[in-house]
């Protein structure tokens, strides 16, 4: 995770990725690259958070439903 803070806006950015393999039968492959912005108060308090995605929220519960089958290394 990568983050960037500015002093300008008391602000917070963290860009991140989500890559993994759920544990159901059919292996769903969850992959999805975002970032969040965490707004603070004057106490540096976190008081409102941002996520932003590169995916539709569709697109992300539908990663839940397509099959990939792929195995890791040693599982069954």
């Amino acid at each position: 995770m990568d983050q960037d803070v500015d002093s300008g806006t008391n602000s917070v950015l963290a860009t991140w990725k989500l890559r993994t393999y759920l544990r159901f039968p059919w292996r769903p492959l969850i992959s999805i690259v975002g970032a969040t912005v965490y707004e603070l108060n004057e106490d540096f308090k976190i008081v409102r958070h941002t996520e932003s995605w590169n995916v539709s929220a569709l697109e992300a519960v539908g990663q839940i439903f397509t099959p990939s089958f792929d195995r890791r290394p040693g599982e069954q």
